[in-house]
């Protein structure tokens, strides 16, 4: 290739040149674009035009809206999910004692591990005690999905377990000694645990969440009863919707949080098409007309985002399919020194829950996820094919367990079919090949004689998969291990 080499004045008789050849101004002219025809005159645009050029940027806040807060949408719809299955105090905590099944719809979550989940209220109840047992594996976020503190391994109290204070937006009263204590940004706080199973069996881990306690600091002489509620087998919906409901429910969280949750810039573009702190969201009949196909087009944008995300680090080796949701290995979604709305609008349309322990390189301690929708040609794993993941021989760098398990790629939630659940794990008794490799297969029918590595998948549907390493070894971070591609063979 020649080079060809400009002086400056070139170059700027060059850009002279190139601005010449259109105005300078919007006076006298009809712009066209992917989204419609502006027409201006005499520099001033048409009614015509003013009217599109506003719904446009009223469709588009709505979109940057569901980009930026859909971590809000899924924790306000979880909670929702959770007070209509009769689960709406803070001291009421699901706990799926014989696993999480497909039955209800939860963000790619998994079977193998005992999850204990409820929800804070420190705007009624101010102050919140939590007695977490030893060996927990959890974390508190706030309702806009932000990281608030761990409990167990990655936390504090490092695995033994202790009392968490948990204080509210804006507290300024005493802070007792003898607590772990962190403090949130919203007055709902979200808390996750997980306790693992023991030779297979979820006996112990329910024997833990027996010694579970949460209440009111001021309760604390007299604390109330904590109840545990078997979610296991049971249909609990907690997915956002990807529709205007999104919206509304968007609506209705701000309407109830505290008022310094988000800074000044998101507070604008929240207030611009109706939402604002301490008031309620009612749009108008013609505002509503607007929203509701703008909140459509907002869905289809994350859901594009969600699948075809393509910012840098995404992938965690660069000559396979398989995808790090949490981009540059970073939970504050900043890989590059500022906030990545798309980087973190692709995780919140996946998943939930945010961690340094589930982003962070900490070896033998929290869990990695390694995710995928395609096989190695980069097709879109489809229910009605059969496919075949080779798992390479020895160890699985692994101190505690590893498990793949398949979703619904429309509801990011566990598969529903014949099989209580659609996973595979480490504690699976499943058969290896002559080299120590293990082949797992996926698809509508088992393969003769290979059931037991068998996950099956729904014909009429599309599916994603987590293969996840609980308590991460050096080889998984140094790559010296690495997972093939799904692929597929029928």
């Amino acid at each position: 290739m020649k080079l060809v080499r400009l002086t400056v004045g070139a170059a700027l008789l060059l850009i002279a040149g190139t601005a010449g050849a259109e105005e300078r101004f919007l006076e006298n002219e009809t712009i066209s674009s992917i989204v419609g025809d502006f027409t201006f005159e005499k520099g001033f645009p048409t009614p015509e035009t003013t009217e599109r050029l506003f719904q446009l940027r009223t469709t588009y806040r709505v979109m940057e809206v569901i980009q930026q807060n859909t971590f809000a949408a899924s924790l306000f719809a979880m909670r929702k999910g959770f007070e209509e299955f009769g689960a709406g105090a803070p001291n009421q905590v699901i706990v799926f004692k014989d696993l999480m099944d497909a039955k209800s719809e939860f963000l790619t979550a998994n079977n193998t591990t005992v999850y204990a989940i409820t929800f804070l209220d420190l705007k009624e109840d101010g102050p919140t005690v939590v007695e977490a047992p030893a060996g927990m594996l959890g974390f508190f976020n706030d309702m806009w999905m932000r990281y608030v503190g761990d409990v167990g391994n990655a936390g504090p109290d490092k695995g033994e377990g202790g009392k968490f204070l948990i204080l509210p937006p804006g507290y300024d009263g005493e802070v007792p000694e003898g607590y772990f204590t962190f403090s949130s940004r919203t007055f709902g706080v979200w808390m996750g645990l997980r306790a693992f199973l023991v030779d297979g069996k979820t006996d112990a881990a329910n024997a833990l969440y027996e010694n579970l306690s949460i209440y009111p600091l001021s309760e604390a002489a007299n604390p109330p009863p904590t109840e545990l509620i078997n979610g296991s087998g049971q249909e609990i919906l907690t997915v956002h919707s990807e529709n205007y409901h999104l919206i509304e429910e968007l609506g209705a969280l701000v309407a109830q949080e505290h008022p310094d949750a988000l800074d000044g810039a998101q507070k604008f573009l929240l207030a611009s098409i109706g939402i604002e702190f301490g008031k309620p969201f009612e749009p108008s009949p013609e505002e509503r007309a607007l929203l509701e196909p703008a909140a459509k087009v907002g869905a289809a944008l994350l859901r594009a985002n969600m699948w075809n995300y393509n910012g840098d680090e995404k992938y965690i080796y660069p000559d396979r399919k398989w995808w790090n949701p949490f981009v540059g290995g970073v939970y504050t979604f900043d890989p590059k020194g500022y906030l990545d709305y798309d980087a973190q609008a692709f995780f919140a349309a996946y998943a939930t829950g945010v961690t340094p322990a589930m982003a962070s390189k900490m070896v033998g301690v929290g869990s990695q996820y390694l995710c995928t929708h395609t096989d190695g040609n980069g097709q879109p794993l489809d229910g009605a094919r059969t496919y075949k993941l080779r798992v390479p021989a020895g160890v699985v760098p692994a101190k505690d367990f590893w498990s793949v398990v398949v979703y619904d790629s429309a509801s990011r939630s566990m598969m529903l079919t014949s099989q209580e659940f659609p996973a595979l794990s480490s504690y699976s008794d499943l058969a290896a090949n002559e080299d120590g490799s293990v082949d797992l297969y996926f698809g509508p029918k088992a393969r003769e004689g290979k059931e037991a590595n068998w996950i099956e998948t729904d014909p009429a549907k599309g599916w994603t998969a987590i293969f996840r390493v609980y308590g991460p070894l050096e080889p998984f971070f140094e790559q010296s291990w690495k997972l093939n591609d799904i692929e597929a063979i029928e």
